[in-house]
């Protein structure tokens, strides 16, 4: 698969994310992060932190400046740090918080499946002529991954409340 970067414009229906393979690999490479040695595998990373973004769409401030474009930004209605963004600006958190995420699925499933039949980890062992195991609740009740330096980056842009934007 093909990146193709959203520039601000929304009008590119093939755009699948806010950062190109080589600014990623560049902001990997400022931190010493890990990723993978070909390109298109840095491209699927970058599909599946395009994902987990997507997915926070009901979070973010504001709304879509066109409905027809692909993505969630740019948005309208939306400020960070008390300024108005531009509609055609794609907010460089978002663009760092998308490669910080493309980092964690380098080893990590973004949004993992929980089963309700999934159970926790071993809690204890034990091997006295007979094995008991006891383990930790039940995975539907386990904490999922976190993406602390990715949501921290994120908050900016997620609603605060008190703040409604309606277009005719």
């Amino acid at each position: 698969m093909t990146i193709t970067v959203e520039t601000g414009s929304g009008d590119n229906a093939s755009a699948n994310s806010y950062v190109s393979v080589a600014d990623f690999k560049a902001y990997a490479d400022a931190r010493g992060y890990s990723y993978p040695d070909t390109d298109p595998a840095c491209e699927k990373l970058l599909i599946k932190a395009m994902d987990y973004i997507e997915a926070q769409r009901n979070l973010y401030q504001g709304i879509k400046s066109k409905n027809t474009q692909p993505l969630q930004w740019p948005r309208y209605g939306v400020s960070i740090d008390g300024y108005w963004i531009l509609t055609t600006t794609i907010p460089p958190e978002l663009v760092r918080a998308q490669c910080e995420l493309a980092v964690a699925a380098y080893t990590l499933a973004l949004q993992p499946n929980v089963l309700p039949t999934d159970v926790g980890t071993a809690k204890r062992k034990r091997v006295e002529g007979a094995v008991d195991v006891e383990y930790y609740e039940a995975a539907s009740k386990r904490v999922l991954p976190q993406f602390t330096a990715a949501e921290n980056l994120l908050a900016p842009l997620y609603k605060r409340g008190g703040f409604v934007v309606a277009r005719a």
